[in-house]
């Protein structure tokens, strides 16, 4: 689960946010008791927030842009912006299991974008993907 900070607080996935009200509620309900922070916190969906568009590399990296404009937009060859930052992340296979490392943030054109941009990773795969950009310190959404 990815928290960002807010100018009033956290943002969390909305799953997470329901979890929350509904013991806060019951809190409130049996307890007379209330989450203090409660009003802190937002929510944001992850079904929107991490939609992107994302191309293979020659050399085993991926590029994505994690943009819900880019991905809602991409079909129509028109984007809301003219250049785009993204992503160039490698995935490392080991044994048991697969992890992202950040490689770069790179600025990719519209055009570029139209003619190479050709797919897209799932939900979860592009939050464990800003995750891991996250821990290398690096702020994509800011």
């Amino acid at each position: 689960m990815i928290q960002f900070k807010t100018p009033e607080g956290w943002a969390i996935p909305i799953r997470e946010f329901d979890k929350i009200q509904k013991k806060n509620l019951k809190g409130i309900k049996y307890d007379k008791k209330q989450i203090t922070e409660m009003g802190k916190l937002t929510a944001y969906y992850p079904e929107v927030l991490f939609k992107n568009v994302t191309r293979n590399n020659s050399d085993g990296t991926l590029d994505i842009i994690v943009d819900s404009g880019v991905a809602t937009e991409f079909h129509t060859g028109f984007l809301p912006k003219r250049f785009y930052k993204a992503l160039r992340m490698k995935k490392d296979k080991g044994l048991l299991s697969s992890k992202w490392n950040y490689l770069d943030m790179i600025q990719v054109s519209e055009s570029e974008i139209i003619k190479s941009f050709d797919s897209s990773v799932s939900i979860d795969e592009a939050e464990k993907i800003i995750e891991a950009s996250i821990k290398k310190g690096v702020k994509y959404f800011d």
